[in-house]
């Protein structure tokens, strides 16, 4: 598990690094807004382009398959790689949601955002899991998550 952890430092900083550097190519992202599907577990997303290579999402949803009810999910996309019209992004997020048990989760994933469109992207991405049941008994996991074909993000930008 150390060696797990370890590793996402060095993937957090590689991407806080890489990002810093800017976007190679401008691929007119910034100011854009965009409304979709995100993942499974909050699926209704909104997010905005705040520069050609970061964007703040947000993304909300009900849940009635699991033991979650509510969930929201607060994250930030930093862009890694630009090779537009395909973009690598690392996205730390803060998730709650409330149901048979309390949860907070701190996801760190690698996306990728590929525009089929101008206007709109599909999302595809792995990365590592921070997960704590806060009640009815308080637990602490450390994991993975995946967004594949089964769970693929789709946004359509205004």
């Amino acid at each position: 598990m150390r060696k797990l952890f370890i590793m996402t430092v060095l993937v957090v900083a590689l991407a806080c690094l890489s990002s810093a550097a800017g976007a190679q190519e401008s691929s007119g992202l910034k100011g854009k807004t965009g409304f979709g599907y995100t993942n499974a577990g909050t699926p209704l997303g909104l997010k905005m382009w705040m520069a050609d290579n970061m964007a703040l999402d947000a993304s909300v949803g009900f849940n009635t398959t699991g033991t979650q009810n509510f969930g929201v999910q607060l994250g930030a996309d930093f862009v890694v790689a630009n090779k537009y019209p395909v973009l690598l992004e690392f996205r730390p997020a803060l998730g709650f949601d409330v149901g048979a048990a309390t949860n907070l989760s701190v996801p760190i994933m690698l996306n990728i955002e590929y525009f089929v469109t101008k206007n709109l992207s599909l999302t595809a991405g792995s990365g590592a899991l921070i997960f704590w049941q806060l009640s009815p008994a308080s637990a602490f996991t450390f994991s993975h998550c995946v967004n594949t074909t089964s769970s693929l993000g789709v946004m359509y930008y205004f």
